[in-house]
């Protein structure tokens, strides 16, 4: 899964408690019991005729007297684009034109571009007058800082913290390990850990003395969980690529193994599959069906939500 793929899903399964890390007083504003995401929102572009496609657009009802629909269009950028602002300033006109409901807009940058926690803006004028100012949250997560995030105790901000700035947090190996413990000891399902400590190894990653010297670290009594849920981490990528590495070049083993990564993501996750959704996923021969549905399984809160309910 790409830097940007990953992130997507990160933001569809934590969406919450992601607005709550970094803006708390839009979170405290909104319905949760009514956010749904849109797929695959797609715009043509006025007046070229080009396709867009926003990254994460959810909608969700406001708390404040009649239930008021809010989107919330947030844009993953791995770094920051001279021609943005004024892209992000079209995907707000469009989703404006076609849902005609207040749009609350953020960029995240990734790797580098942002100050922080701020504002950017879009500025149109015209014989040196001022005719549009357009204003759009923005997170720049290598201005933050890692040791802040981590202190706060949320798990969400202790895997985001892999993307922050770690220059003043101490031992790198030691803030690495109480980001995976504070991951461990969060109560998420497996599923949801484990897309957390993905963002870990994925953007904090380790040299092999580094890894050597961390797997000493995380031996310790204090990291006792964070060692159990990356060893369980790892047999899981081990064991996935035994399947990928045996089916290649077959097109039956290659199904063979999607079908049974996929079981068995489903049953760690919502425990014993009904006999009939066994049968029914053990029928499915197509590659881009088992796709589909390794897709959602990290984000699904049921099988209903994954399409296999009753």
């Amino acid at each position: 899964m790409g830097h940007d793929q990953l992130f997507k899903e990160f933001l569809k399964a934590f969406f919450r408690d992601f607005l709550k890390l970094f803006y708390p007083d839009v979170a405290r504003r909104l319905n949760w019991e009514t956010l749904r995401f849109l797929d695959k929102e797609l715009f043509t572009d006025i007046p070229e005729g080009s396709l867009r496609e926003a990254d994460v657009v959810a909608e969700v009802q406001t708390r404040e007297g009649a239930p008021e629909l809010l989107l919330v269009h947030v844009e993953v950028q791995a770094k920051q684009e001279r021609d943005f602002p004024e892209r992000m300033f079209q995907y707000y006109a469009l989703l404006w034109l076609r849902y005609q409901m207040p749009v609350f807009p953020i960029v995240v940058y990734l790797r580098g571009g942002g100050e922080g926690l701020t504002e950017e803006e879009y500025l149109v004028t015209l014989f040196e007058r001022e005719q549009l100012r357009f204003r759009y949250a923005s997170v720049g997560l290598a201005r933050l800082d890692a040791g802040e995030y981590l202190e706060m105790g949320e798990p969400v901000g202790a895997a985001l913290a892999a993307l922050m700035n770690r220059r003043r947090s101490g031992d790198p190996l030691t803030l690495r390990a109480w980001m995976l413990q504070r991951i461990a000891q969060s109560g998420f399902d497996e599923a949801r850990k484990f897309l957390l400590l993905n963002l870990i190894e994925t953007y904090f990653e380790l040299g092999a003395e580094e890894m050597k010297r961390f797997r000493h670290l995380l031996s310790k009594e204090g990291y006792r969980e964070a060692q159990e849920m990356e060893v369980t981490w790892a047999d899981k990528i081990r064991q996935q690529g035994k399947l990928e590495g045996k089916a290649e070049g077959k097109a039956e083993g290659r199904v063979e193994a999607k079908r049974e990564t996929l079981l068995r993501l489903l049953t760690r996750k919502f425990g014993a599959l009904p006999q009939e959704t066994t049968w029914r996923l053990r029928a499915l021969e197509s590659v881009e069906e088992l796709d589909a549905y390794l897709d959602r399984v990290l984000t699904a809160k049921s099988l209903g939500e994954m399409g296999l309910g009753a």
